[in-house]
C-alpha cells in the first residue's frame, strides 16, 4: 500500500509539460518537416516531444524505488527490535543479514524501472487502443476533416480536455518565454502554428497521461516482484545460513545488559517477597496471650 501511495501520488502530480517550451514545439515541428513544408501531421516532432517527456519521469519513478527501499529497510528494523528485544546480538545479526539482502535487489529493480522507460521512450505507440481514437480526431480535426467519426466500443477515453489549471500554469500558445536576460517575450504565431502547437499539446498531453498510469501500475508491481516476494521468499533461508552456527549460539542468545539488570531486580524482589511471606508465617504462630 505505501508502494503503490508513493508511485500514485507522485507521479500523477506530474504535469506533463514540464519543461517544454512553445519554441520547443515550434522548433520541433520545422525541424521534422526539414526544408519543405509539409501539409501533413508532423508525427515526428510528436514523437520526438513525447520520448523527452516521459524521460523526465526517470529520476521521479527511481525515487519512488529508493523510498520504498527505505521504507522496506525500516520495516526490517522495527520488526526486529520488537521481536529480539531481550537478544541485542540476535536483533543486530536479523537486521544486518535482512537490510542486506534487501540490499541486493536495489540494483535490478531500479534497472528494471530504467527499462520500463526506455521500453517506453523506444517506441511510441499511435496505435494504443488507448490513444487512437483521440490521435485520428485530433488530427482530421488539424487537416480539416473532422465530423461525424464515432468512437469504437470499448475504447477508453483516458484523455481530459487539455487543463493547464491544474499545473498552474497557462497553455504553449498563450504563454510567454522569458529571454537570458529576463525579458518576457510573446510569441507571434500564424493560424497553422498555433493550430501544430495546440496539436502537438494535446496529443502529448494524452500519450504522456496514458504511460503515466502504465508507470503508476508497473512499478508497485515491480518493487513487489524483485524487493518484497524476493524477501519474503529467501529471508528465512539467507538467515539460517547466516546465523545458525552452533559457534555462534551463545554469542547471538546472550542478553542484552538491560535484561540481565531486570532480572536480578526480579529475582532480588522475590527473595524480598519470600522473606516478607516468611515472617508473616511465623507471625501466625505466635499464641495468643
Amino acid at each position: 500500500a505505501v508502494v503503490s501511495t508513493q508511485s500514485t501520488g507522485a507521479l500523477e502530480d506530474f504535469d506533463p509539460m514540464t519543461g517544454l517550451t512553445l519554441s520547443d514545439v515550434r522548433h520541433s515541428v520545422r525541424n521534422s518537416m526539414g526544408t519543405r513544408p509539409s501539409i501533413f501531421i508532423p508525427e515526428i516532432a510528436f514523437e520526438m516531444l513525447a520520448k523527452r517527456q516521459i524521460g523526465l519521469l526517470r529520476d521521479l519513478c527511481l525515487r519512488v524505488v529508493d523510498l520504498s527501499y527505505d521504507e522496506l529497510a525500516n520495516t526490517i528494523t522495527v520488526t526486529c527490535v520488537r521481536h529480539f528485544e531481550r537478544f541485542d546480538n540476535m536483533k543486530q545479526a536479523v537486521m544486518t543479514a535482512g537490510v542486506a539482502l534487501l540490499g541486493e535487489r536495489l540494483a535490478p529493480t531500479r534497472e528494471m524501472v530504467e527499462n520500463l522507460l526506455s521500453i517506453e521512450q523506444s517506441y511510441i505507440n499511435t496505435n494504443h487502443p488507448d490513444f487512437i481514437y483521440r490521435y485520428r480526431e485530433v488530427t482530421d480535426r488539424f487537416l480539416g476533416e473532422a465530423g461525424g467519426r464515432e468512437e469504437p466500443a470499448g475504447a477508453q477515453n483516458t484523455y481530459q480536455p487539455t487543463n493547464p489549471g491544474r499545473y498552474n500554469r497557462p497553455s504553449l500558445v498563450d504563454s510567454r518565454e522569458r529571454t537570458s536576460s529576463g525579458v518576457e517575450v510573446e510569441h507571434q504565431l500564424t493560424r497553422r502554428e498555433r493550430e501544430e502547437v495546440q496539436m502537438i499539446e494535446r496529443l502529448v498531453c494524452h500519450y504522456f497521461t496514458i504511460i503515466r498510469k502504465q508507470l503508476q501500475d508497473s512499478i508497485p508491481k515491480t518493487i513487489m516482484h524483485f524487493m518484497v516476494s524476493y524477501l519474503a521468499k529467501n529471508l528465512s533461508s539467507s538467515l539460517i545460513s547466516e546465523l545458525y552456527s552452533e559457534e555462534r549460539f551463545d554469542e547471538l542468545l546472550s542478553e542484552s545488559e538491560s535484561v540481565r539488570r531486570k532480572r536480578d531486580r526480579a529475582v532480588k524482589m522475590l527473595e524480598a517477597l519470600g522473606e516478607a511471606q516468611k515472617v508473616l508465617g511465623s507471625l501466625r504462630d505466635i499464641p495468643d496471650v
